[in-house]
Order: structure tokens, then sequence, then C-alpha cells
């Protein structure tokens, strides 16, 4: 087959990405938008690892599962890939993935039901929207990196920041302001990111650029002010494709935003990682709770928190143990992890600077450590050390089920897996989080 040539074929089943997959030509193929039970008319775009990518041109035999989505942008953007379909499939089609990842770790299928998520729209309390090289504002088209949609409107945060959006583009336009083309690196607007406090009311919002002053600044900032208790200037000086700042600068507010879970309350920085479901966040965190409590921890035990970020975790359980250590690489995140556990009140806690495969151990006897990694899962070393020093207990919060089932191989070696729960932090896509309690054989 040649790009442009189209075929019709039956999707049978769904791959990590979210894809609706099947066979052409005895091939494998897949394409965004659809799910197993449908009949597709597809157009070929792309070869990827053997894989043939189509793009829809018409779906023939629709699932029963297949609804009229909010969102007009839903079946072209990547910010939403299942909004079409209801969402008790969504959550069967999450709970197979999830399962999936356990048999092929030879841990067979556990995930009986995935956690749903009460709220399935305006859920999420960071978006960061890009800026197209032709102007557009918004999102991308899902395994497109430069295929960009001008959205009017998204349903993941609340209205106000649709309408944040809309004022950031007009600036854009009015200004006659130069986007981004990350072909040609060169350009000046970047990004507009959205941080929402669901549960403080709070709304931070910072608009990363490359080198230069904003044009027009105090009219942006009377624009967006209605819409933010907290305005940056964010500047990205790097060609790399990130909303994350170099340099910032406050230009209304707070250098922060503050939001609330699990009855302790959190300053989290623009650059700063934070759960993006608050809702769901503090019911990951009462899971790990109930993990912590029923592994026998008393107030003499000892909770290790590898690759703790700001201080979720180890915040949210320091009421639970006698003393509570976070480890972090980033140095930033540690300062506000520190100041966090002051805002909280919280003194048996302590956070350390350090890359999580360079701990010694020779102090620390941890009896329930807890790991929640990056999406590419635990360094090695950190799996290794875990199995060397043998912690009674390890509760595992995993954001890739796929990373999990790897590192599985080698923690797998001295631990069993004593209870395993999923969670829907993402409605409307494939991601799912998975919390895990690792027991020493």
């Amino acid at each position: 087959m040649k790009f442009g040539d189209h075929a019709t074929f039956e999707i049978t089943d769904i791959d990590r990405k979210g894809r609706g997959c099947g066979l052409v030509n005895e091939r494998p193929a897949c394409a965004y938008f659809t799910l197993p039970g449908e009949e597709i008319e597809g157009v070929l775009v792309k070869r990827q690892q053997g894989v043939k990518r189509f793009q829809i041109a018409r779906v023939t035999k629709p699932s029963p599962h297949r609804t009229t989505p909010r969102c007009a942008f839903a079946g072209k953007c990547g910010g939403c890939v299942w909004q079409q379909f209801d969402y008790g499939y969504q959550l069967e089609m999450k709970r197979r993935l999830v399962n999936r990842s356990l048999v092929s770790a030879g841990l067979g299928g556990l995930i009986i039901e995935v956690i749903p998520c009460p709220v399935l729209y305006g859920f999420r309390n960071r978006m960061d929207y890009c800026v197209g090289w032709r102007g557009e504002v918004g999102l991308k088209e899902p395994g497109r990196w430069n295929s960009y949609l001008d959205l009017t409107e998204c349903h993941l945060l609340s209205p106000d920041a649709t309408k944040a959006v809309a004022v950031f583009r007009d600036w854009m336009r009015d200004n006659k302001i130069e986007p981004w083309d990350g072909v040609k690196y060169t350009g000046y607007a970047r990004y507009i990111v959205i941080r929402e406090g669901k549960n403080t009311g709070e709304r931070l919002i910072m608009v990363v650029t490359s080198v230069g002053p904003l044009p027009a600044e105090k009219e942006l900032i009377a624009a967006l002010s209605p819409f933010a208790t907290t305005l940056i200037h964010g500047i990205n000086p790097t060609i790399t494709d990130l909303s994350v700042a170099a340099e910032m600068r406050v230009l209304k507010g707070e250098p922060f935003l503050r939001e609330a879970v699990g009855g302790k309350t959190f300053i989290i920085p623009p650059n700063s990682f934070f759960q993006t479901n608050t809702i769901m966040a503090g019911k990951m965190l009462e899971v790990v709770k109930q993990l912590v409590c029923g592994a026998g921890v008393n107030p003499a035990a000892m909770i290790l928190d590898l690759y703790c970020g700001v201080g979720f975790f180890g915040i949210g359980l320091a009421d639970l143990a006698e003393r509570v250590v976070g480890v972090e690489l980033d140095a930033a995140a540690i300062e506000v992890a520190e100041k966090n556990a002051e805002l909280n009140g919280v003194r048996n806690a302590e956070f350390h600077a350090a890359a999580a495969e360079s701990l010694s151990w020779e102090n620390e006897k941890p009896d329930v450590v807890v790991v929640d990694p990056p999406r590419s899962g635990l360094h090695p070393k950190v799996a290794r050390l875990l199995v060397e020093k043998k912690p009674e207990r390890i509760i595992y919060v995993s954001c890739n089920h796929d990373s999990f089932a790897r590192d599985w191989k080698i923690l797998g070696e001295a631990y069993q897996l004593k209870q395993a729960t999923a969670l829907d932090l993402f409605p409307h896509g494939p991601h799912v989080e998975l919390v895990t309690l690792l027991e020493l054989k």
C-alpha cells in the first residue's frame, strides 16, 4: 500500500497509546479515535515499527459504545482520544490494558475494576496549551508533533481557562506576535500554561516565550487578570519543545499556586510536577494510606518516599509514621517540599535532593518504601537496591503499567504482589494510575 491509499478493516484490539487495532493485508494496522467492535475506512498516513497507521475516513460500523462527545474537537484532538466512547467502556478498556501488562509480567489479571473519576469534565488542574507555527493556540493531533489544533473550546479545565486562552490568542493577533516554529526554531510565543487550584480557587497562568520582553505587557496583564490570581512570564531560551521556563518573572500575585488535597495544602510552582486530577489524587492518597496502615506501620516506623517531588505522599503520610524521608533529584522541588512541610506543620518529615539510585541506605532501615517514578519507571539501580536492601514492603505508584511490568522482572526476585488498585485520573484517554503493594517473600 502507498500513503494515501484507503482500506476498510475491523478494529479488534487496542494498544497502549489508546489506538484501535486490526489487520490490513495480514499486517498490523491502527487508528486513533477507534475502539474494538468497529469497522472503519481509513487512509494510510504512516508506517512505524511494522505497524500501518491510518486516519479515519469514515466509520462504516460504529461500536454500540460510541456516543456524541461534548467537545467539537473530539475525534481530532490528542487531549481526548476516547471522548466519543461511553465512560463505562473506557474503564473496561483501561482494565484490559493494565491486566495485559500484568499478565506480560507473569502476574495474571489482577484488576477487577478501575476506580472511576466522579467528574468527567473540568477535572484537570493543569493544561499546557501550545502555540503552532501558524498561530494556533491549543493542542496537537495525536501522533503528529507538528500538527496543531486552534482550540476554541476545551472541557478538561474550567470554562474560564478557555476564556484565558482566547485572550492570549487575541493578544498574539492584535500585536502581530510571531508564533514559535518548531522546525525553523524561530518565533516568540510558545505556550500558555494554566494551573487551577480546584479546592483553593486559585489559578496560575504562565505565558511561555522565547527570550525578549512581552509586547503590550500591561494590556495582557489587564486582559488576563480576571481569570488569574497569579500571572507569570516564563522564558524558554532553548529549541526544545517544552513548557518549562528557565527564567520566570511574576506579573501578578505570588510565584506559585496553592492546592489542597487530603487535608493538606501544597505550594506548586509553575515548573513543578503535581498530580493533574485533584479529586482522584485525593482518592489515590487514601489508597496509599490504607496500604500503609495495612502494612502495620506504627508510630515508631520510618517511611522512605522516593521520587518525592514537592512532598505529596511524604507529607500526606506523615501522620502515619514517626519519621518520613523524601528523596528527589530536583533540588528546586525539594525546597518546595520543605516549605510544604512547614506550611502544614509537619515536623517529622525531611527531604533530600539526591538521585534515588545514589542512596547508600547505611543508616536507613525503612519499614515502607513509597516509589512514584516518572513514566519511564524506576532507574534499574533503584530496583536492584530495593531487592538488595529488602525493605519489608514497597508501595509502587505507577502512571505507566508497562514500566511497572518491566520493573517487576527485577522486583519479583524478592517480592510478591499482594494488592493492585487501578484509578482513573485521566478520563477520555488510555492512561491509568496503578498502585501496588509489594511484600518481601
